[in-house]
């Protein structure tokens, strides 16, 4: 039966490219991070500034490592807003449902007074507005350029072209689909080419 044997790594020469343990490319990586400058990451970890350059430039570990880094710290910071946002909801609805803090100088003392119809339309209009962004929702609907004047204006204009005789643009037609009962008509042209049912 055979037996373990330690081996030792050979030693690198100088120029040679050699190993780093994961601890030290991980140093290097956030130290990078902090320092923005790949000298002064060479410097404080001391690593070779080329080595720094050649990962940076090179390998695909040291991107991977810093997504990963920004991720954690992205959601460290999304956890902390959402408690500010939390902690903020809460004190908005205390001041909508008790009032709003005032000084008032007869007595020299704080009062609450409930909130003033603009600010409680404020305060609902940009909640509502944030909550139809988080649904992706619309939050506003463009009405068409034209007004109800121009609009009867075109229908009467289709009108005096349909009893005319004179055909109708498909495009008017599709435009202006009502939904609903409707009833036949049925042209007749006699000798007054007049419309008859």
């Amino acid at each position: 039966m055979g037996r373990y044997v330690y081996v030792r790594d050979k030693k690198n020469l100088p120029h040679e490219p050699g190993r780093w343990d994961k601890k030290k490319q991980l140093a290097a990586v956030t130290t990078y991070l902090a320092t923005g400058s790949i000298a002064e990451t060479s410097r404080i970890c001391n690593i070779p500034y080329r080595t720094v350059q050649s990962w940076k430039l090179d390998s695909d570990w040291w991107q991977q490592t810093i997504d990963e880094i920004q991720s954690g710290e992205n959601q460290k910071t999304d956890v902390k807003m959402s408690k500010v946002i939390d902690k903020t909801l809460e004190m908005l609805m205390s001041r909508i449902e008790e009032g709003d803090y005032q000084y008032d100088q007869k007595t020299g003392r704080l009062v609450k007074i409930p909130l003033k119809a603009r600010d409680l339309e404020r305060i609902s209009s940009g909640l509502f507005d944030k909550r139809q962004l988080i649904r992706k929702q619309p939050t506003n609907i463009k009405q068409s350029d034209l007004n109800q004047a121009d609009r009867l204006l075109k229908l009467a204009e289709q009108f005096a072209k349909f009893t005319t005789g004179k055909e109708q643009s498909p495009e008017l037609i599709d435009e202006y689909i009502v939904e609903g009962e409707w009833e036949e008509v049925k042209e007749y042209k006699g000798k007054d080419d007049g419309m008859q049912t």
